[in-house]
């Protein structure tokens, strides 16, 4: 009898389970049917504007090294230094350096899509000395615990509906760097999120799913600028930078959002499996208690025909 009721109480648990399984499914798809179209669409719109801001860069690298040849010849002319009269670089206090970003979470139940994100972050880290930003708290327990033994700045955003307040101390610390990775989860489908990464300042084109032109053909293109490359070069580093790392927090709450629909599928099917389990041991005691209730029967009616 006791462990009738055990199995009773388990099944109670479980069908409990399955419940919270589904409202948690049934939650993130109405919060993917609300955010999705807008983040595939803001993907294709920043790509191509990305594109632009890679033109900006290159033009501007050009720019530079053509003005360093020009005084080089009339250093060369004058053979004495001078000082330059070229417009100064575009932010005095800008790193020349690259800072890779890792965009975790707070919470769990998104698969194992934060695992694999920090497993490519970490590969990629072998290969650099580039500063660190770790986003959300599984991130920092997950490098504290299994990451190098480098320095990191933290920061902690919201898993969702995340503010620009909320944004300006990361950009402000983002915009610093000469290059800027950030390491995220891209939606594809309901059923695959990769881990992937951007490059936010405009040393290559925002990831689409469409095959980008051909980077080569446009390193040789030349622009007309207005009113200076300068300015133009400042307002894609400062404001299109920001909105290409807005863009990649979007892009991965859309894709844990992914990841916890086919999460909670996943554990929805294991709960049917323990459920049918439990009920054939409920139907197995259930027969033992029956055989045993017949057999106490048959050795009263052999007592009373002694």
């Amino acid at each position: 009898m006791q462990a009738k009721k055990q199995i009773q109480a388990e099944l109670d648990f479980t069908r409990t389970f399955r419940l919270i399984a589904q409202a948690y499914e049934e939650i993130a798809v109405m919060k993917m049917r609300k955010i999705r179209n807008s983040v595939i669409t803001t993907r294709q719109y920043l790509s191509q504007l990305s594109e632009v801001f890679f033109d900006v860069k290159q033009a501007q690298i050009r720019h530079k090294k053509m003005l360093e040849q020009m005084n080089k010849k009339k250093h060369m002319k004058k053979k004495q230094p001078q000082e330059s009269t070229t417009a100064q670089p575009v932010s005095t206090e800008r790193l020349n350096k690259t800072v890779s970003v890792f965009l975790s979470a707070n919470t769990t139940l998104y698969g194992d899509l934060i695992s694999r994100i920090f497993s490519f972050f970490i590969e990629k880290l072998k290969n650099d000395d580039s500063d660190i930003i770790i986003i959300g708290r599984l991130g920092r327990r997950l490098f504290d615990e299994q990451g190098p033994k480098r320095p990191y700045l933290y920061f902690e955003l919201p898993d969702r509906e995340i503010t620009l307040e909320q944004l300006k101390p990361v950009i402000f610390h983002l915009v610093k760097y000469e290059k800027i990775l950030v390491y995220y989860g891209r939606f594809d489908t309901i059923a695959t999120q990769s881990p992937t990464v951007s490059n936010v300042s405009g040393d290559q084109p925002f990831p689409v799913l469409e095959k980008p032109r051909n980077l080569e053909e446009r390193l040789g293109t030349d622009f007309l600028f207005e009113p200076s490359i300068e300015s133009i070069s400042r307002f894609f580093e400062e404001l299109i930078a920001s909105s290409l790392f807005r863009q990649t927090i979007a892009e991965t709450q859309l894709a844990r959002l992914g990841a916890r629909i086919m999460s909670m599928e996943r554990a929805q099917q294991n709960i049917e499996q323990d459920i049918k389990k439990l009920r054939s041991a409920e139907i197995k005691v259930s027969r033992l208690d029956q055989n045993r209730k017949q057999l106490d029967r048959l050795a009263g009616k052999s007592l009373w025909a002694k």
